[in-house]
């Protein structure tokens, strides 16, 4: 199917095959071993922070506590 998909746009547009992306909008793709693919845009805020000249920047913490579900009230 991969291959119909690259036969097609290739037929209608100009393409380059660069093989399997690491990197798309910003959004760094970690293949894990299982099959399964894991998103890390943590690359893309060191950019940010460099950008803006916060490399040496102190992280705070997040005052939100992970066990808390969050949940979407729903209207009766």
């Amino acid at each position: 199917m991969i291959k119909e998909v690259k036969d097609f746009v290739s037929n209608n547009s100009e393409m380059k095959d660069l093989g399997e992306a690491d990197v798309i909008l910003n959004i760094k793709l970690l293949r894990e071993g299982n099959g399964g693919v894991t998103l890390v845009q943590s690359h893309y805020v060191e950019k940010i922070l460099s950008r803006f000249g916060c490399n040496d920047c102190q992280s705070a913490p997040t005052p939100y506590n992970p066990s808390v579900l969050l949940r979407k009230k729903i209207e009766e």
